[in-house]
């Protein structure tokens, strides 16, 4: 065997050796991790309503227990989540005292219930009466605070108790309707009784 022929196979050996050497520097890729036999559940979009809003039986009711309870039924309601407040159809609104004894019923064609306000907003023929006394005011727009207790009549109200019949172009009271502010155009027919100290005798 020549020299050449020599060392040409050693050469040979020597690329060999390199090869091997730098297949074993190669980092082997890492093996695929196992699928997870529980998935993680993507986080829900759905909105939550508050926990005082219930539809139930084709009705949509709210009740509120901070300061005096109260309960609202509406045969239609939607919750507006980012407004924070609920748009209701056909609404009947009791307040209660602690006890438990009704003090007014507010009926109304259509109301807004603003939460974070603690303000009911009544429209369109609203109807307030007052358990114990049977007064009666009405008003296109109702407004009532939970906060403060007040009660507002606007755009034309009429007060009715007894015999006496109050109107105006608004009206403020409390939730007790013990006294009534009627302001604007105000109007006042009454029935005098016999022994009334307004009775002239006449």
């Amino acid at each position: 065997m020549g020299k050449s022929a020599f060392l040409t196979m050693k050469l040979s050996k020597l690329a060999y050796l390199v090869a091997l050497a730098c297949l074993g520097c190669t980092a082997a890729p890492p093996p695929a991790p196992e699928p997870s036999s529980t998935p993680t559940p993507a986080p829900s979009t759905k909105k939550r309503s508050p926990s005082n809003l219930l539809t139930e039986a084709n009705k949509t009711f709210i009740r509120s227990k901070k300061g005096r309870p109260w309960l609202l039924e509406a045969l239609k309601g939607r919750y507006l989540d980012a407004q924070q407040q609920a748009q209701l159809d056909n609404v009947d609104w009791t307040l209660s005292d602690h006890d438990g004894n009704k003090l007014i019923r507010i009926q109304a064609p259509k109301a807004i219930y603003r939460m974070e306000t603690e303000l009911l907003e009544f429209a369109g023929g609203v109807q307030a009466r007052r358990y114990d006394t049977r007064d009666l005011i009405k008003a296109n727009k109702m407004t009532w605070s939970g906060k403060t207790g007040v009660l507002k009549g606007s755009e034309g109200v009429t007060w009715d108790r007894g015999k006496t019949h109050i109107q105006g172009d608004t009206a403020t009271t409390t939730d007790k309707l013990e006294r009534i502010l009627v302001d604007g155009h105000v109007k006042i027919t009454t029935v005098l009784e016999e022994g009334d100290p307004f009775d002239t005798g006449g």
